[in-house]
C-alpha cells in the first residue's frame, strides 16, 4: 500500500521540480532578451504621417508610399547603443478629369541615432524588485538629414497647350528626440513602437532584427 503513495510523492516533486526549472529558464530568457552591449539590431519601420493636408485634394486619386524606414544599430555599452537611419515618402496626386494634372511630393533621409536603454538600469536600481523581462525601454535623439521634392502640374499655358510643370526642393537639418519601446518576442526578434519626430513621423511602429556579437 505504502509503494503507489511512494511512486505519487515522487510525481508530484518531479512536477514541481520540473515547473520551477521551466520558470527559470523563462527568467533567464528574458533577460537575456534584453538590449545588450556589442549586438547588431536591424529594424524596419512604417511611420503615420498625413501630407495630404498641404491641399484640398477633393476629385484627386491619391497614391502614397508611407513613411518607410531602416535603422541600424549597435550596442557600445550595456545601456547605450549608436546607428544611422534611412528614410523614404512619396505622395501622388492625380486629378480624375485631366490625368496630366498631378503633384508628386517627396522625401528622403538620411540620419544618426543614439538611444538610451533603461530597462536594466531600472532592474538595477531596483535590485530586481522591477522585472521588465523582455521589455526594451529607450529614448533617443536623432540627426537627421532631410531632401524634400515637390512637382506641381496645375499651370496651363496656353501657347503649349498643356500643363506647365514646376519643381521645388529643400534641405533641413533637425535634431529630434525620440522614445521607445520593444518587446523581443524571442531572444533575436522583437516588435517596436516609438514616438517622436526623431522619425520619418511623429508615431512609428516596426520589428527588430538583432545579430548577437558571437554571430559576426
Amino acid at each position: 500500500m505504502q509503494l503507489p503513495l511512494l511512486k505519487l510523492n515522487i510525481g508530484i516533486t518531479m512536477v514541481r521540480k520540473s515547473l520551477f526549472i521551466s520558470l527559470l529558464l523563462v527568467c533567464c530568457l528574458g533577460l537575456e532578451a534584453q538590449f545588450s552591449n556589442k549586438d547588431i539590431y536591424i529594424s524596419p519601420k512604417i511611420s503615420f504621417a498625413d501630407y495630404s493636408d498641404r491641399n484640398d485634394w477633393d476629385g484627386y486619386s491619391i497614391h502614397k508610399v508611407p513613411p518607410i524606414s531602416l535603422t541600424v544599430e549597435k550596442g557600445v555599452t550595456d545601456f547605450l547603443s549608436v546607428g544611422a537611419l534611412i528614410g523614404y515618402s512619396r505622395d501622388k496626386y492625380v486629378n480624375d478629369t485631366l490625368s496630366s494634372n498631378k503633384h508628386i511630393y517627396s522625401d528622403f533621409v538620411l540620419g544618426s541615432v543614439t538611444n538610451v536603454h533603461f530597462a536594466g538600469w531600472i532592474e538595477e536600481w531596483t535590485n530586481y524588485k522591477v522585472f521588465l523581462g523582455d521589455w526594451d525601454l529607450y529614448a533617443g535623439m536623432g540627426l537627421l538629414f532631410k531632401w524634400q521634392n515637390g512637382e506641381d502640374n496645375d499651370v496651363w499655358k496656353e501657347e503649349l497647350n498643356q500643363l506647365e510643370s514646376s519643381n521645388s526642393s529643400s534641405f533641413d537639418i533637425k535634431f529630434r528626440p525620440l522614445v521607445g519601446v520593444r518587446y523581443f518576442v524571442n531572444d533575436n526578434f522583437c516588435m517596436l513602437v516609438e514616438v517622436g519626430h526623431g522619425n520619418m513621423g511623429l508615431v512609428t511602429t516596426g520589428i527588430t532584427f538583432r545579430i548577437p556579437h558571437d554571430r559576426y
